[in-house]
């Protein structure tokens, strides 16, 4: 027994087909676990992604609208100098110190956050800046030129004066700052963008990977589980065929799952029974036609001096009955002889020896060696003959030929016409022979290779058989593992038309 035999013997063929599609899904789950798994991870990464840049627009657009509602309530405050203006212009900085605030806790990156720092201290400044001025003298802030205007750098306490159109060129500067943040958002925003398609893109290679080394190792699982319960169907199957074709020599082994064993374990029980019934058939006819030829010899030399009138002469009905017990006596003489051919046919066929035969070479000896009864009859024969080789047993092919031949000629009538024709067909040898008798019933197409069956062409006329011819030539055909049948007769005759069919390339 094989080791993978010994590895499948636990195992029933349930088990198997369990097993092997439990270990071709595992790895199908597998990759599909990785799959959601690494989807799910995509998905996550895309909420923050788009949570993130939906964040950042729209801080960057509050941050617009702050800067310009804290620049129209600082103009305000610098024209109308009233409580509510100042308070105003609290609230409106306030607020753009918020967005600020929140644009850079949500981590935009290093350099954008430095920009948010930078915007802050200015807008700080400006902010102090405004109330600083208003604590200066007017001829302080009148003596002072742009040039010494304060800057966004400068600590409140360096800011003296801020006039309105010192405020527009701050604004302006903050503005300039606010638009390059913006587009460093965007240029953020852009960059997350990316990194989600590259994830993606990475993600999609990752499947693809798995994909590509799991389906092959699931095809893989499949395609042994079907070649190892395919292999032990055939084997059963071989081993049928060779129990069909009479080969009850060579045991039974079918090896694979436990309850496949089991079934080659009973065809070699019914092989075993099938030989042991086989010899038991072989002895009995051996023992039958032994038992019967001894009698019969002394039964036919009785009647051959009778006819001869060793024994004193015959008046004529005495003659007539001694000619019918010779013809009968011959007749049982020649039964006796077909049962032992049909029962020798009916040994194992790998008794025969097997050897390269032109089937065209048999065919033309046997016409050859029927020349005698074919001149009798006067019948012709057509041969269309091709040279085609098999691998068989010569004495059984030519048991073939001959016993078919021999029924052409003994159906057919005076001056008829027997069509032999041999070719080669999808791998089969093709021998045909057709003849211009009776013919076969259409019914009685399969009973004729029966052995003792004797068809109603048979019955009703006076040609006589034992009804074992088409029998053995039945047990030849099946020894070289080919087919025997009875035809439909060419159109407008009605004789029987005979094909056998047997592997060209293996028989036996």
């Amino acid at each position: 027994m094989s080791t993978l035999a010994k590895l499948l013997h636990p195992f029933s063929l349930r088990a198997l087909i369990l097993l092997g599609f439990a270990l071709a899904v595992l790895p199908l789950i597998t990759t599909l676990v990785s799959m959601v798994r690494a989807i799910e991870q995509l998905a996550g990464t895309s909420q923050l992604v788009v949570l993130q840049v939906e964040q950042l627009t729209q801080k960057n657009e509050m941050l617009r609208e702050r800067l310009l509602d804290f620049e129209r309530k600082t103009k305000r405050y610098l024209v109308l100098k009233d409580a509510d203006s100042r308070a105003a212009l609290g609230g409106a900085y306030t607020n753009f110190v918020e967005v600020l605030k929140e644009l850079s806790d949500l981590n935009p990156g290093s350099a954008l956050t430095t920009q948010l720092d930078n915007l802050a201290v200015d807008a700080r400044a400006l902010y102090q800046g405004v109330f600083a001025s208003q604590q200066a003298a007017p001829a302080k802030l009148n003596g002072r030129n742009k040039s010494q205007i304060p800057t966004t750098r400068e600590s409140p306490a360096e800011v003296q004066s801020l006039r309105l159109d010192s405020a527009n060129t701050l604004f302006a500067e903050l503005t300039g700052k606010t638009r390059n943040i913006a587009q460093a958002i965007s240029s953020a925003t852009a960059a997350e963008v990316q990194q989600l398609e590259a994830l993606s893109e990475k993600v999609q290679q990752n499947v693809l990977v798995r994909s590509s080394v799991w389906l092959p190792v699931s095809l893989a699982l499949i395609s042994l589980l079907i070649f190892l319960i395919i292999r032990s169907v055939r084997q059963m199957d071989f081993a049928i065929r060779r129990l069909g074709a009479g080969d009850l020599v060579r045991p039974v082994r079918v090896t694979g799952p436990k309850d496949m064993e089991y079934l080659g374990e009973r065809l070699d029980w019914l092989r075993n029974r099938l030989r042991s019934l086989e010899e038991a058939k072989q002895q009995f006819t051996r023992h039958v036609s032994h038992e019967l030829k001894t009698p019969l010899a002394t039964i036919h030399e009785g009647t051959e001096l009778l006819v001869d009138e060793v024994v004193g002469e015959l008046n004529t009905e005495q003659r007539e009955i001694a000619h019918i017990l010779m013809s009968n006596t011959q007749r049982l003489d020649s039964l006796v002889a077909e049962l032992i051919n049909y029962s020798q046919v009916n040994t194992r066929p790998s008794a025969f020896r097997r050897e390269q035969v032109d089937v065209r070479q048999v065919v033309e000896s046997v016409i050859e060696d029927n020349q005698i009864r074919l001149r009798a009859k006067s019948i012709s024969v057509k041969p269309a003959l091709r040279s085609v080789q098999v691998r068989g047993s010569p004495e059984q092919l030519r048991t073939i030929v001959d016993n078919l031949l021999s029924n052409a000629i003994k159906y057919s009538p005076a001056a008829g016409e027997i069509r032999i024709s041999l070719g080669q067909s999808g791998g089969h040898m093709e021998l045909d022979i057709e003849d211009e008798g009776p013919g076969i019933a259409p019914e009685e197409r399969v009973q004729i290779f029966e052995p003792f069956f004797q068809g109603r062409a048979a019955k009703d006329g006076a040609i006589r058989g034992t009804g074992l011819g088409l029998a053995i030539v039945s047990e030849c055909v099946t020894n070289h593992h080919g087919k025997v049948e009875a035809l439909d007769p060419r159109p407008g005759k009605t004789g029987a038309h005979i094909r056998v069919q047997i592997p060209c390339r293996k028989s036996g």
